[in-house]
């Protein structure tokens, strides 16, 4: 493979308009960072956490691309290789990177049309540039995947193993904790969230650590298992990481702050609690402790079935529909703070019809709604049901 794409000078008039363009490079780089993020899901997500960011790359690759065309210069590879190992490293899935080559190829092609007008270029000509595009876009794409193969092997070996070491708790010695953090470019002192995230189908998974990065977050993450360290440098980044990883497709447990790589394997154990606290196939962000009860039934799932069994049996025997109702109507009344109105009014329901199905329930479970022991296993058998694949 050369090291140049299409060194040939571009025909006098093509020039012209490219050099058009590059006077009007910020209003073309926004659109071409709108088009990105209308297009494909992970630069939309970079566009909502980052949007300064996508236009600053936007910008860029169009300055030097038009630029080197115009000069008769030819689009380097080796600037395409250094592009992929970059995004590689940073987690950005290669299938977006290659979609977001075709997308300004064909963006820079469709605007020269729209600067030229009728007939400012022959025929026969705008076959030539199209034709130009499409072979430019392909070399891209080639140089782009055998980046992304060589970063795959690279970190397929040591840098996992690292990783690994840390999240299972193998490292014992200082220096072995500080080796680790250097090789994976995390503070070797700081404070740390664990994070779990799961992809909700059918929605293509981001890249998560490349969009943390375009917020400026430090993180590392274990390909595959979906296991990631984040480093926090104040404690309102909590919650501004709760809010980016919450706008994604994704279900995500996260661990409360720590300190210090020794307790890493505990933090991703209850990142995996709080990920099981979330209900099955829906998408959010679920913190560990921050709802007690939640996460008491989702750290003994085992546990929690046998509460399910000894309290709510009457309800789960009955035929599927009337189960969902009585169960709902109890989620409401537990929403509503016991008010059979309040209850009433999210089931949009009469509060009399509230009241016989609570007495129903009453009835088949056994439990006293007035008694505080009885509403608390009520409560958890609840949670449980929730939490549970095929319960309800």
């Amino acid at each position: 493979m050369g090291t140049e794409a299409l060194a040939t000078p571009a025909p006098r008039e093509q020039r012209v308009l490219m050099q058009a363009m590059l006077t009007r490079l910020p209003e073309f780089s926004d659109r071409l960072a709108q088009l990105l993020s209308d297009e494909d899901e992970f630069y939309h997500q970079v566009d909502s956490t980052a949007p300064d960011e996508l236009r600053k790359v936007c910008r860029a690759n169009l300055e030097r691309a038009l630029t080197a065309l115009v000069e008769g210069r030819g689009l380097p590879l080796d600037a395409a290789r250094k592009t992929g190992l970059a995004q590689a490293r940073q987690g950005i899935p290669l299938p977006s990177v290659l979609r977001a080559f075709r997308i300004g190829g064909i963006f820079v092609y469709e605007r020269l049309l729209e600067l030229a007008g009728p007939g400012f270029i022959n025929p026969a000509r705008t076959v030539e540039i199209n034709s130009n595009v499409w072979k430019t876009i392909d070399l891209y794409s080639d140089a782009l995947t055998t980046a992304y193969s060589e970063v795959a092997a690279e970190l397929s070996h040591e840098k996992l193993a690292l990783l690994d070491g840390l999240l299972q708790g193998r490292f014992a010695t200082q220096a072995e904790l500080e080796n680790a953090a250097k090789e994976l470019d995390l503070p070797a002192a700081g404070t740390f969230v664990a994070v779990v995230t799961e992809t909700v189908e059918p929605k293509e998974r981001p890249g998560v650590e490349a969009l943390l990065r375009a917020r400026r977050w430090k993180s590392a993450w274990r390909p595959g298992a979906e296991i990631g360290l984040v480093v926090i440098d104040r404690v309102e980044d909590v919650r501004r990481l709760r809010d980016v990883l919450g706008a994604l497709p994704l279900a995500v447990g996260m661990s409360r702050p720590f300190n210090g790589f020794l307790e890493v394997p505990d933090a991703v154990h209850r990142a995996r609690i709080a990920r099981r606290s979330l209900t099955t196939g829906t998408t959010g962000v679920a913190v560990f402790g921050d709802s007690p009860v939640t996460t008491l039934v989702a750290s003994a799932p085992a546990m929690s079935r046998d509460v399910v069994r000894s309290v709510l049996t009457g309800i789960l025997v009955l035929p599927k529909a009337e189960r969902h109702v009585l169960l709902d109507t109890l989620v409401a009344w537990f929403a509503g703070h016991g008010s059979a109105k309040e209850a009433a009014d999210r089931l949009i329901v009469h509060p009399n019809t509230v009241r016989y199905r609570l007495r129903r329930v009453q009835e088949l479970t056994r439990r006293d709604l007035s008694d505080p022991v009885d509403v608390g296993e009520l409560y958890v058998a609840l949670e449980a049901v929730r939490l549970a694949d095929d319960a309800r």
